[in-house]
């Protein structure tokens, strides 16, 4: 992974070696002397088309700045600065090239990705033979794709052995229908409810609720249900609750899911309630998900607890 404070200490004593001043650097660069602070900071990094420059003014080679002076021999990146400079000539296809042929590593390209525009970064993807791009680097390459592309690729890398763990890292950026797709493929790969909580946000809930449901059986743990609360319905999730092994909560547990229970389920949580943790402050919050008998039962037991 590139190191960005190795590299702005890098940068920073190639300038004092030069005796300039970041603001004559950064008018030498045509940025700003704000950009170069934040490099040298290592908050940031010189954009693809002006790392060649920074380069050259440095009578040094891109990989030279990006692997922080280290020695040739020692680099963990040896043909990243190749992949800069074609990117920095807008050459996409002479990238894509080079990994078909083995020249340069997937990896190099992955480290690059953060700092390219996604419709440049297709281009790339395009050009590589299905063969090469693998589940696992699509994966790393997920955040600086297009939904589209990213979606292309997943669909070629399918004949793959997709597992629950790749799932879970993609749900974020692949279309739901892909998501979906994934899942139904992937359904035996998976047992317990906890599993679902990593992709809950992005499924439609009628296709988590039969997920949830294939897990009867299974006891699910308190975060787990209040983690996925918000993305089930009613009816399941009164199950999840019911399929607690232990069956008790705690005031937390059930003034967070209080808002997506419904009345029964909810009643049933507050019956497992001991009565030295009923507070008016619980009853307070509860309230608003409460019919009038069972408010005013929970209040005349707590009134009772004081006497």
């Amino acid at each position: 992974m590139l190191d960005l404070r190795r590299i702005g200490a890098y940068i920073s004593r190639l300038r004092k070696d030069q005796d300039w001043t970041q603001l004559e650097l950064a008018d030498q660069l045509n940025v700003s002397h704000q950009a170069v602070s934040k490099w040298e900071r290592g908050d940031s990094l010189p954009d693809i088309g002006t790392l060649p420059q920074v380069a050259r003014l440095f009578g040094r080679t891109v990989d030279d700045i990006l692997n922080a002076g280290d020695h040739a021999d020692s680099r963990e990146h040896p043909h990243i600065g190749l992949i800069v400079e074609k990117f920095a000539e807008n050459r996409p296809g002479q990238v894509a090239e080079l990994v078909n042929t083995g020249k340069l590593e997937m990896d190099e390209l992955v480290e690059v990705a953060p700092f390219v525009k996604a419709s440049t970064l297709q281009k790339v993807t395009e050009g590589i033979d299905s063969s090469v791009i693998k589940l696992e680097v699509i994966m790393r390459l997920a955040p600086f794709l297009g939904t589209g592309t990213l979606d292309e690729l997943v669909h070629q890398a399918e004949k793959e052995e997709v597992t629950w763990s790749a799932i879970t890292g993609l749900a974020p950026f692949v279309s739901r229908a892909t998501l979906s797709r994934l899942v139904d493929t992937s359904i035996d790969d998976f047992s317990e409810v906890d599993d679902l909580v990593g992709i809950a946000p992005f499924l439609e809930r009628e296709h988590l609720d039969r997920l949830v449901q294939q897990t009867e059986g299974r006891s699910p743990s308190w975060q787990s249900i209040q983690e996925l609360a918000p993305f089930i319905s009613r009816g399941t999730l009164g199950s999840l609750v019911d399929r607690v092994a232990d069956g008790t909560a705690d005031a937390h547990q059930i003034m967070s899911l209080a808002p997506f229970l419904d009345r029964v389920g909810l009643e049933k949580l507050l019956d497992g309630v001991e009565a030295e943790y009923l507070s008016p402050e619980l009853l307070a919050s509860l309230a608003p998900f409460l019919d009038q008998g069972t408010l005013s039962r929970m209040v005349t037991s707590l009134l009772n607890k004081a006497k």
